[in-house]
């Protein structure tokens, strides 16, 4: 070995001394130290030493790795998990000081931003028998963070979708189940039923997802009517469709919503303002979920479409702020225009009778924000529970504004409207 490579080796080694004497100087007796402090100061010596040759310098270094071999414990010598898990903990430290002060990610789960954002959504295969190949799954995973879903009949039969009667008619059966997201962590899923011949069969998705688009983008040419069944719900629509048992009842991928950064230092800085698409915490906010009076706590993304001291109003698909459009960015205009997926600003419909909206709930009908507060609505009105249904947002709620999406990769991906 070079005497360059030498000097390199015993300047990791004195690195390692420096951090053994700090670890483990109380658990090492007075003569032990005063060995290593002997043999650091003696290969320090030699390191500094332009004349130094190559057999004292590396009889120095071993007399120094044997000594921090004796004294060393699980600091000396270095083993993968000693050697990393002191970096891999600085750097979980970094990322939720960012995560925490600085840039938050947030993936969304719901299309009320749509076509803005994008939640999460299925893709149906027109051909269920076509089932896609691992290397197209993987492609669309990669790309889209696309997860592939089928349910495959294990008998012949018609198929049939349970339903369930409420106050206000009837809606989709569903189940909450425990399940694991990517393998490990808990969550919370939502679990179909599906009679095929009359014997239920069960497929599970994501508690956010949609799963109504799917069912019925799986039958398009279905005319599904509500009849009465035996056991289970009583109530079931029925597609009028016939399948043999092998063949795919549903198959479809479901597409991650757009994951984004949320700038959450700014704010500290100046006031957010209408139109940012804006972030924030709903547990100050009663009934926003589960009728009134109900307390949870997550996160949501919409858009400013008010500030504290203005009022607002819902005209022909316009949002008006003090008698006037808002034009601030372009999802007010292409609302008022309802242009392409923009559909306007429409009037809340009452969804539970025991939590009725709250806000422009009818013509005429304005609503005058106090100070410190505001309106959140999405931009897809018609399919959003927004400020309409639950009020103001006090600010002490805000997170921040969403600033760039970085998955997937879309027409959408970059910064944030």
């Amino acid at each position: 070995m070079s005497i360059s490579k030498q000097k390199k080796v015993a300047k990791e080694l004195l690195q390692s001394a420096q951090k053994v004497y700090h670890y483990r100087r109380d658990l090492t007796s007075e003569g032990r130290l005063a060995e290593l402090d002997k043999a650091v100061g003696e290969l320090d010596g030699l390191i500094r030493d332009k004349t130094t040759k190559e057999a004292p310098l590396a009889a120095a270094i071993d007399r120094l790795e044997g000594l921090l071999r004796k004294i060393g414990g699980q600091i000396y010598p270095k083993t993968f998990w000693n050697d990393n898990l002191e970096v891999a903990l600085v750097a979980a430290i970094i990322v939720i000081g960012i995560r925490t002060f600085f840039f938050q990610p947030f993936i969304i789960p719901t299309n009320s931003m749509f076509p803005t954002y994008s939640g999460m959504k299925a893709v149906v295969y027109e051909d269920k028998n076509d089932a896609p190949g691992t290397f197209m799954r993987t492609f669309r995973f990669l790309t889209l963070g696309a997860k592939h879903k089928s349910l495959i009949a294990k008998n012949d039969g018609g198929v049939q979708l349970p339903m369930e009667r409420t106050a206000n008619g009837t809606r989709l059966y569903v189940r909450q189940v425990k399940g694991k997201k990517w393998f490990v962590f808990p969550t919370v899923l939502a679990e179909y039923t599906l009679l095929v011949g009359g014997v239920p069969h069960t497929i599970r998705v994501p508690a956010d997802f949609d799963m109504q688009s799917a069912l019925f983008d799986s039958f398009p040419d279905a005319d599904p009517q509500l009849v009465r069944v035996t056991g289970g719900t009583g109530y079931a629509l029925d597609f009028d469709q016939q399948v043999s048992a092998g063949d795919a009842v549903l198959r479809f991928d479901i597409t991650l919503g757009d994951a984004l950064f949320v700038d959450r230092i700014s704010y500290h800085f100046k006031r957010p303002e209408a139109g940012d698409p804006f972030v924030f915490r709903t547990g100050e906010i009663p009934g926003i979920e589960g009728g009134a009076g109900n307390i949870v706590d997550k996160y949501y993304i919409k858009r400013i479409g008010g500030v504290g001291g203005e009022t607002l109003e819902i005209k022909n698909g316009a949002l008006l702020v003090n008698g006037e459009p808002r034009s601030e960015v372009g999802a007010f205009k292409r609302n008022e225009r309802q242009e392409g997926d923009y559909n306007g600003y429409v009037y809340p419909t009452q969804i539970d009778t025991s939590n009725p909206p709250q806000l422009l709930t009818a013509p005429g009908d304005t609503a005058e924000l106090p100070p410190g507060t505001f309106v959140a609505l999405g931009d897809n009105s018609a399919n959003s529970l927004d400020s309409r249904y639950w009020g103001f947002v006090p600010e002490k709620s805000v997170i921040g504004k969403a600033i760039f999406i970085y998955y997937p990769f879309t027409k959408r991906w970059g910064l944030a409207e």
